[in-house]
C-alpha cells in the first residue's frame, strides 16, 4: 500500500467543534473540506441524533448509555448549506442553532454575520448585518439574545449597507483631472491618495492573522435574536447594543444565570498594551452598574464560566510564577469581586490548556470550563505527557480526576454534566480528526482506571486512510546528562525493511511552550512516505510535563533544550540502529525554526536543514514581532535589548551563523506578524554571503499559520518543498519524488 503524497492534503476532511444540544439528544459539529479548484476551505454544520442519549438514557448509571450517531435517515446530515459556516451554538431551550457564516462576494453579502436556524431545520436567517466580523458568540439563558465580540473603531458598529462601495485609494486607477481650480479638489485628492498611510500610535498595532489593527478594539455586543427574526429585510436589522467600552480589548463573553450580566476577559488598566496579565470583569448588560473586576491582575485570565447559582466565576489562567513558562490553572473567583480568587489545580503540575502541536486541525471551540448543575465539579481539558484529555475537578477541594485516557489529543469538546455526556473532537495516531461520545461518571463515582469509554461517531477520512499506509509513531524516553526524563517518538519509513539503513529528520516543535504528541501529523507521514524516518521529542521548554520542566530554558535558550535534542538523537540512534547517523536532517518552525538555526550553528552532524518561520535574531525580533516588545523576560531578564544586548545576542542564532555549513531551506510567510519575514531574510542572506547552499521560499499573503491554515495549494507547495529538500541532501542518488510543475513557485 502506498504512503501519502503532498496533494493528499486536498483530499482530507476535517471535523471539529462538536456541540451537544441541551437535552443531549443531538450533536452539531463543523465539517470542512478543501475546494482545490478555488483554493479555499468549505465548511458546513452537520448534525445527527445521539442514539440512546437524553436526560434519561444519558443519566449516569442508566443502562446502555449513548451509542451511534444518526439522523432522520439513519446517518448524520448537513444542517447548513455553507459555503463557510462554523461555530454552531444551541440555544438553551434547544429550539435554535446559531452559527457564523461567511458568504462570498465583494459587498455586504461577502461579510461574516451571525445566522440562526430552527433546530428542526428550515430557513437560516441572519440576525446581524454589520461591517465588522462577529465572533465568540454566546447565547443568553433566555434564548432570546446572543452576545458576541467584534473589533470596532471609536464609532462602534457600522451597518453593512453599501459595504461593497468602500473604495480604497486608487481603486479605479490613476486619474488625470487636469489643473485643480480650488483647495477642495486638492483636499479630495489628498484624501484619496493618502488613505493608505498608517499613522501608528500604539505599540500593539498589528497581530498575526488579523493584520494592522488601526484604532479598532474588541468589544462585546448583544443582539436581540427574537426581534431580529421579526425583520424580513436584513438591511433593516437594527445594530446590536454595545456592552463594553473604552480603549481596551474584551473577549470570551459569558452570561450570568439570571441573564443580567456578562463576564469577559480584558485588561482595563492604563498601559494595557504592556500588561503581562489579564482580568475577568463583570458588566451589566443594560449598563446600570459600573464594570467590576473580580480578579487581581496577577497573570493572564480568560475563558470565564458562571457557576449555576451565579455566585462564582471559574476561569483559566495563571499568576506568572515563572513568567510565560507557567502552567495554565483552573481558578474560581467570587462574582461580586469579594475575597481572593482560588486556584483549584495548584497541586496538579500540568497545564489546563491544549498545548499540542497539530497540523490537521480545523474549526475550534472556546475551551472554557463547564460547571456541573450542582456546582460540585468543573470540567476542562489539560495537557499531560504528550496527550490532551478531559478532567473533572472538585470545586471544594480541588481534587483532579482524569476522565479520558489513551494516545490521543482532544482539541475540541462539549460537556453536558446534567445528561452525563461529553462529545470530543480528537486526533489519534491513525486519524487526524474524528468525533467521539462518552458517558461521564456520576457525582461521587470514580472514573475508570483506563478512562471512560469513547464511542467513535465519525470516520471522516476512512476512505483516504484505507488507501494509504500510516506509519505509527514509536515512543521512547531518554535524558541528557543531569537532565529530566524526556519523551521522544520515531516514525519509521513506510514499507520498512529492517535490512536497510534509512535517513532521518529531527523535527522540533514551536512555542517553545507547546508539545508534540503521538497523534497523526501529516508532515511527518509525508517524510515517512518518502523513505525518511522522523525523530521528534519534547525537550525542556515544552509544556505538558510540569512547570519546572517548561521553565528549564528560561532566559537561556539554546542550552538545556539543545542538550535534550542532541540526547534525543543519540537515544534514537541507539534504540533504532537502522537509522543512518551519516544521513540526518533537522527541521522546525517558529521556535522550532530557531532551534534548527541554532543547531546548525553549533554542530555539523546534520546534512540538511529546513528553517521555517523562525526567530533568528532576538534583538530585532523585540521590535518587529507583533508582541516581541513583551519578550524581555524571555531573553533579557526583564530588560530590553538596548539595556542588555549581551543576553539577546548570546541567545540569537544569527550570532553563530558564521559557523554554519549545513545546506538550508528557509521558508517564511510575507504576512507573518509573529516572526517577521526579516528574520528569515537575515538567515538566508547570511548563509549565501558565506557560500552556504541555501534556498528561500517566500509565501505571499500567508501568516505564521501557513502550515496549519494557509491557502491549500500553498500548503501543498510547502510540504512538497520540504520532502524534496531532504531527499536531495539525504538521498543524493535518489530522484526527487514530487517534481514542481513548470511555473509553480518560479516567479521572481
Amino acid at each position: 500500500m502506498p504512503g501519502f503524497e503532498p496533494r493528499d492534503l486536498l483530499r482530507f476532511q476535517f471535523v471539529g467543534d462538536p456541540q451537544l444540544s441541551p437535552d443531549g439528544t443531538r450533536l452539531a459539529w463543523v465539517h470542512t473540506v478543501i475546494d482545490a479548484r478555488e483554493n479555499v476551505y468549505r465548511s458546513r454544520i452537520f448534525t445527527g441524533t445521539v442514539a440512546g442519549a437524553g436526560s434519561a438514557a444519558g443519566t449516569p448509571g442508566a443502562p446502555g448509555g449513548p451509542g451511534a450517531l444518526g439522523g432522520p435517515g439513519g446517518q448524520p446530515k448537513p444542517f447548513t448549506a455553507g459555503p463557510s459556516d462554523r461555530s454552531p451554538r444551541w440555544s438553551p431551550d434547544g429550539r435554535l442553532l446559531a452559527f457564523l457564516r461567511t458568504t462570498p462576494g465583494d459587498g455586504a453579502e461577502g461579510r461574516t454575520q451571525i445566522w440562526v436556524m430552527p433546530a428542526d431545520g428550515g430557513e437560516a436567517r441572519p440576525v446581524t448585518f454589520i461591517r465588522e466580523a462577529p465572533g465568540e458568540i454566546a447565547w443568553a439563558p433566555d434564548s432570546r439574545r446572543l452576545a458576541f465580540v467584534a473589533r470596532v473603531g471609536p464609532e462602534g458598529l457600522r451597518p453593512a449597507r453599501g459595504a461593497g462601495r468602500e473604495d480604497g485609494p486608487g481603486r479605479d486607477g490613476p486619474h488625470n483631472d487636469g489643473p485643480q481650480q480650488d483647495g477642495s479638489d486638492l483636499d479630495a485628492l489628498d484624501r484619496r491618495y493618502n488613505a493608505d498611510v498608517r499613522h501608528i500610535r500604539r505599540i500593539w498595532y498589528r497581530q498575526d492573522g488579523l493584520g494592522y489593527l488601526g484604532d479598532r478594539r474588541a468589544h462585546v455586543f448583544v443582539v436581540d435574536v427574537a426581534a431580529a427574526l421579526e425583520v424580513d429585510d436584513p438591511e433593516r436589522l437594527p445594530l446590536p447594543a454595545q456592552v463594553t467600552g473604552g480603549d481596551y480589548d474584551h473577549h470570551s463573553p459569558a452570561w450570568s444565570p439570571d441573564g443580567r450580566c456578562l463576564a469577559v476577559a480584558a485588561v482595563r488598566e492604563p498601559g494595557a498594551e504592556f500588561a503581562d496579565y489579564g482580568d475577568i470583569w463583570v458588566f451589566t448588560v443594560d449598563g446600570s452598574e459600573p464594570p467590576r473586576k473580580i480578579t487581581r491582575s496577577l497573570g493572564p485570565a480568560r475563558s470565564p464560566a458562571w457557576s449555576p447559582d451565579g455566585r462564582q466565576v471559574a476561569y483559566l489562567g495563571d499568576d506568572r510564577p515563572v513568567d510565560w513558562y507557567s502552567n495554565t490553572c483552573l481558578w474560581v473567583a467570587a462574582a461580586d469581586g469579594s475575597g481572593e480568587p482560588r486556584c483549584l489545580t495548584a497541586g496538579f503540575d500540568r497545564s489546563f490548556a491544549n498545548e499540542a502541536v497539530l497540523d490537521m486541525k480545523m474549526a475550534g471551540g472556546d475551551g472554557r470550563p463547564v460547571w456541573s448543575p450542582d456546582g460540585r465539579y468543573l470540567y476542562a481539558a489539560a495537557s499531560l505527557d504528550g496527550q490532551v484529555h478531559l478532567f473533572r475537578v472538585e470545586v471544594a477541594g480541588g481534587g483532579v480526576q482524569q476522565l479520558t485516557r489513551g494516545e490521543r489529543v482532544i482539541f475540541d469538546w462539549s460537556v453536558l454534566p446534567g445528561c452525563g455526556l461529553a462529545a470530543v473532537a480528537a486526533a489519534s495516531p491513525d486519524s487526524p480528526n474524528d468525533i467521539y461520545l462518552a458517558r461521564l461518571p456520576g457525582p461521587g463515582e470514580t472514573p475508570p482506571a483506563d478512562g471512560v469509554p469513547l464511542t467513535r461517531l465519525t470516520r471522516a477520512n476512512r476512505d483516504l486512510l484505507a488507501q494509504r499506509q500510516v506509519s505509527m509513531p514509536e515512543k521512547f524516553q531518554f535524558r541528557a546528562q543531569g537532565g529530566p526524563l524526556v519523551d521522544g517518538w520515531v516514525i519509521r519509513p513506510v514499507d520498512f525493511d529492517p535490512a536497510r539503513r534509512y535517513p532521518a529528520v529531527l523535527q522540533i516543535h514551536g512555542g517553545p511552550m507547546a508539545m508534540y504528541t503521538g497523534a497523526f501529523f501529516f508532515e511527518f507521514q509525508l517524510l515517512a512516505s518518502a523513505g525518511i524516518a522522523v525523530i521528534y521529542t519534547n525537550p525542556r521548554g515544552s509544556q505538558g510535563y510540569g512547570q519546572d520542566f517548561c521553565a528549564g530554558i528560561r532566559g537561556n535558550w539554546g542550552a538545556n533544550d539543545y542538550a535534550d535534542l542532541m540526547a534525543g538523537v543519540d537515544a534514537a540512534l541507539a534504540r533504532f540502529p537502522w537509522i543512518d547517523p551519516e544521513r540526518l536532517g533537522v527541521a522546525g518552525g517558529s521556535y522550532g525554526g530557531y532551534m534548527t538555526a541554532w543547531i546548525t550553528g553549533h554542530t555539523d552532524r546534520f546534512k540538511a536543514a529546513c528553517v521555517m518561520r523562525a526567530v533568528t535574531n532576538c534583538y530585532s525580533f523585540f521590535g518587529t514581532s507583533d508582541g516581541g516588545y513583551r519578550w524581555d523576560r524571555i531573553w533579557g531578564a526583564g530588560q530590553p535589548p538596548w539595556e542588555n544586548p549581551e543576553d539577546y545576542l548570546r541567545q540569537s542564532p544569527i550570532s553563530y551563523v558564521g559557523r554554519v555549513r549545513t545546506p538550508t531551506l528557509v521558508i517564511h510567510s510575507e504576512e507573518d506578524h509573529r516572526c517577521l519575514i526579516e528574520q528569515g531574510e537575515q538567515w538566508y542572506v547570511a548563509l549565501r554571503r558565506q557560500g552556504v547552499e541555501a534556498e528561500f521560499l517566500r509565501f505571499p499573503g500567508e501568516t505564521h499559520e501557513l502550515s496549519r491554515s494557509g491557502k491549500p495549494w500553498h500548503r501543498v507547495h510547502r510540504l512538497r518543498a520540504i520532502v524534496n529538500w531532504f531527499i536531495r541532501w539525504l538521498e543524493p542518488e535518489g530522484q526527487q519524488p514530487y517534481p514542481v510543475p513548470a511555473g509553480a513557485g518560479a516567479r521572481p
